[in-house]
């Protein structure tokens, strides 16, 4: 889970997380909508708002899943919403529709709420204009949305579109990354400056210059990340794997597991069972080592570990690079299968010394 997040669930078996700066925003907003439409009316705008980003992002998940990509969470935040698929898209045109889906479901939810707002008040459904005005919100918010999102610069999903475009042109997948990234900081560059204009004239300008701000670091960000990805080419996720780890039970003691040390052998990591034989977990040598030495006899591995489905899996002939966007950063240890059975890892310090190696 992501530092300052909380989970609400599954929704088709994803992981929905909520960023507490959704609380700010809600909090920033509702305050405005409720001076137009009421208390009862701003939160309806506001929960409809919050259901038609994750619609947006679902829409990106569904599609993607259609094309082999998996979606490990969707999360919500201050500036939106974003779907962490579990790779990149197979082709040119995978990346294309799976970018394409999210403006595609706003444009739809904007056009139905503004053509049911002009439906309900030709047949004069409503004797409140509120629910009215409410639905012209969310239409036109919606369709703000779907626009703002086809900007050609990534991160956003005109800049996905972008790459999908770019790649198909000339077959380079890393090139056309890098290629809409470059697009997406000068898009970021032209929403900040805007901004900032704005507010040299006193005028609300905070917002762009952020919005800006964060879609330029983020461009940049998608340019490191193609790079390195391009100097990891042929690195397969066998080069790097320890095999052999250690197992042991789900209730052996710390300080048991460390006088045995022998047994963790370079990875440095056990794996835990439960008693039907179940894998339960990881715990890396310095888990056990942060445990002060007069606790270890009673603290058990269980306390420690981090569960087998919260650390990153990869199969052994994937290639390292398709693994890195589904990396946990805050747990960069990869657990490696074969046949639905882990056979080794990928230690911490082995995958963090590749990277260093690969850096420019």
């Amino acid at each position: 889970m992501s530092p300052g997040s909380f989970s609400i669930g599954r929704i088709t078996g994803i992981p929905v997380l909520v960023h507490w700066s959704v609380l700010f925003v809600a909090v920033l907003f509702g305050s405005s909508l409720a001076a137009h439409y009421g208390l009862i009316g701003a939160v309806v705008a506001l929960a409809g708002f919050l259901a038609s980003i994750l619609a947006h992002e679902f829409s990106h998940a569904i599609v993607a899943r259609r094309h082999g990509v998996n979606t490990i969470s969707i999360q919500l935040w201050a500036l939106g919403g974003v779907a962490r698929l579990d790779r990149e898209a197979p082709s040119p045109r995978a990346e294309g529709w799976i970018a394409a889906a999210g403006p595609i479901a706003s444009l739809a939810i904007g056009t139905v709420a503004i053509s049911s707002m002009f439906g309900l008040a030709a047949i004069e459904a409503t004797d409140s204009a509120t629910p009215l005005e409410v639905l012209g919100w969310l239409g036109v918010i919606n369709l703000m949305l779907a626009v703002f999102n086809l900007l050609p610069g990534a991160p956003l999903d005109g800049g996905r579109i972008l790459k999908a475009a770019r790649w198909g042109r000339h077959g380079d997948r890393f090139r056309a990354a890098r290629e809409a990234a470059t697009a997406g900081k000068a898009v970021g560059g032209s929403i900040a400056g805007l901004g900032t204009v704005m507010l040299l004239n006193d005028r609300p300008g905070l917002i762009l210059v952020v919005t800006g701000l964060f879609i330029a670091v983020s461009a940049q960000s998608e340019t490191l990340a193609a790079n390195l990805s391009e100097r990891l080419q042929g690195t397969r996720v066998a080069d790097l794997t320890w095999f052999g780890v250690a197992h042991a039970p789900i209730d052996t003691d710390a300080d048991t597991m460390l006088w045995q040390r022998s047994r963790l052998g370079e990875a440095g990591v056990v794996a835990l069972e439960r008693p039907n034989g179940d894998l339960a977990g990881i715990v890396s040598e310095d888990q056990m080592l942060m445990v002060p030495e007069s606790r270890r006899a009673d603290v058990t591995l269980e306390r420690l570990m981090v569960p087998m489905e919260r650390i990153t899996r990869a199969d052994l002939d994937e290639e390292l690079a398709a693994v890195l966007p589904r990396l946990d950063p805050q747990r960069p240890l990869v657990t490696v299968w074969s046949a639905d059975q882990l056979i080794g890892v990928i230690p911490r310090a082995w995958l963090m010394d590749r990277l260093r190696r690969a850096a420019p």
